[in-house]
């Protein structure tokens, strides 16, 4: 894991446009961070829920409210071949919910008797291994998208070190907290009501810490004026993570360190700089960046510079970065800037195997403020898929017409 590309599964123009136009906040900073977490390994026993199989939840239903004690008894009540019956007994035995008396009744245990109460099959494990992950700055729970491993990456030892040496853009700043891990946050996991948001099991007992390592989440944060949002890896920059920015927002130590790089008088000057040298590489020297109202900058060039032979529609509207400032790039042209929210449009949903009336919508009408534009209708918007030759946008959209409002 040694390059921004691979350790940030989506770029940070998408987090400034979520914030700005699906949040409505003012951007002024975004910052590649390192945010602190403990890795903890725990050993406890584990109550999990599961769904019950038919014939499980029919025979524990059968002891539980039909009076019925015997293999026989069931196997005759349900039609079911005693063989069978015999079997998912045995099973049921094995895992906790049915016990036999010394002259062969049957009868369920708590455990059992739970299950078919809650409708759950309730399966316990003895002293069960797992890791359990807590952000570092206040030691709150992380929530169960995070335990994706296919998307979520933890950085530490030779990896983390690799990813700080590495001198691809954005570098990551790793966040440090010099404080211990809190044991007591292992306690307040047991009377949390939402525990399964947080990837916790039913119920944990004789529960146990192993071992506590302090690894790194790779982290966008966006800074704005009102507030800060981060966002993650789980949701791949189309939304941020309110967690994760609570905590951020009243972190001393970080909102200081935030504060203290936002003092730097060059900055604007790289800025300049920056898009400047981006526009001569265009052949557009005779532009020149804009602040806006809202004191951010903007780089407005003209239609012709967008097309074949130019640069795709869908970057009007968008953000280039310099360093942990960016410029927006603009266009005046009402009829450019409707073939980019075409362009935009076909690139978020086009392809997608199925987008609901309501998400089109709403991201319909997202992308029209963030282009300045009337959020068109669907037909309107079909009409100029097909001018267009957007077939796989056109499809969708003739597809979104018939579904009701």
């Amino acid at each position: 894991m040694t390059t921004a590309t691979r350790l940030m599964n989506f770029p940070e123009e998408r987090a400034l446009e979520d914030a700005s136009f699906g949040q409505g906040i003012v951007p002024t900073r975004l910052y590649a961070l390192l945010l602190p977490v403990w890795q903890v390994e725990i050993r406890a026993d584990i109550t999990e829920g599961e769904d019950f199989y038919l014939i499980d939840r029919f025979l524990e239903r059968g002891l539980r409210h039909g009076s019925f004690h015997t293999v026989d008894e069931l196997a005759d009540f349900f039609a079911l071949d005693r063989p069978l019956v015999t079997q998912a007994v045995r099973f049921l035995t094995a895992i906790g919910h049915v016990r036999e008396d010394t002259e062969g009744r049957l009868s369920l245990t708590a455990l059992g008797r739970r299950s078919v109460d809650d409708d759950v099959r309730y399966v316990v494990t003895h002293q069960d291994r797992r890791q359990l992950y807590f952000e570092a700055l206040s030691c709150t729970p992380l929530p169960r998208a995070h335990y994706d491993d296919e998307v979520v990456t933890f950085l530490s030892g030779d990896e983390l070190a690799a990813v700080q040496r590495s001198d691809h853009y954005p570098r990551f700043t790793p966040i440090h907290s010099a404080s211990s891990f809190d044991h007591a946050a292992l306690d307040r996991l047991r009377t949390r009501k939402d525990r399964a948001r947080f990837n916790l099991p039913v119920a944990l007992d004789a529960l146990e810490a192993l071992s506590e390592t302090r690894v790194f989440l790779p982290v966008y944060l966006v800074r704005g004026r009102e507030r800060h949002l981060v966002y993650g890896q789980a949701q791949a920059g189309n939304a941020h993570d309110p967690e994760l920015s609570d905590i951020c927002s009243r972190t001393p130590e970080l909102v200081n360190a935030l504060d203290n790089e936002e003092l730097d008088e060059e900055a604007d000057d790289r800025l300049l700089r920056s898009a400047r040298k981006w526009l001569d590489r265009l052949g557009h020297e005779a532009i020149a960046p804009e602040q806006d109202d809202d004191g951010t900058w903007s780089v407005s060039l003209p239609s012709t510079a967008f097309g074949e032979k130019g640069l795709p529609h869908a970057r009007i509207g968008g953000y280039r970065m310099a360093g942990s400032r960016f410029y927006r790039v603009w266009c005046a042209d009402e009829t450019a800037r409707k073939l980019a929210l075409l362009a935009r449009l076909d690139q978020r949903m086009g392809s997608r195997a199925h987008v609901t009336r309501q998400d089109a919508e709403e991201l319909i009408a997202r992308l029209a403020r963030q282009l300045r534009l009337a959020a068109p209708g669907l037909a309107r918007l079909r009409d100029g898929a097909r001018r267009t030759g957007r077939t796989g946008l056109e499809s969708q959209l003739a597809r979104l017409e018939k579904e009701p409002t």
